[in-house]
């Protein structure tokens, strides 16, 4: 391999890994917003500037950005109908039973 195609390697990875990025993260909103969900929310990770990750039970993840912040946590339970974007959090109260918390 030439010198001249070297140069563009790093290139051609940072592209590749972008379009593999984009592809995971639409495949995840798109299977969020199809399914019908019943969840507990079972972790998180804020590795991200600005941006939070609920992972659900089901495999399923809820992203939260700084213009669509979440106030939700670990021990939730999330509840939303198929092919909406709309879901419900429901939080454990003082007597241990999920009671509605918030609609996002």
């Amino acid at each position: 391999m030439s010198k001249k195609y070297i140069k563009f390697l790093p290139l051609v990875i940072a592209v590749i890994a972008i379009t593999v990025f984009l592809v995971f993260v639409n495949y995840n909103y798109s299977r969020f917003y199809r399914e019908k969900v019943n969840s507990k929310v079972t972790g998180r990770s804020n590795w991200q500037l600005r941006t939070a990750e609920f992972y659900l039970e089901n495999g399923l993840q809820v992203d939260s950005t700084g213009i669509l912040s979440y106030d939700i946590k670990v021990g939730d339970s999330i509840s939303k109908e198929m092919n909406t974007g709309k879901f419900n959090v429901y939080r454990k109260s003082k007597f241990n039973r999920f009671e509605f918390y918030k609609a996002y």
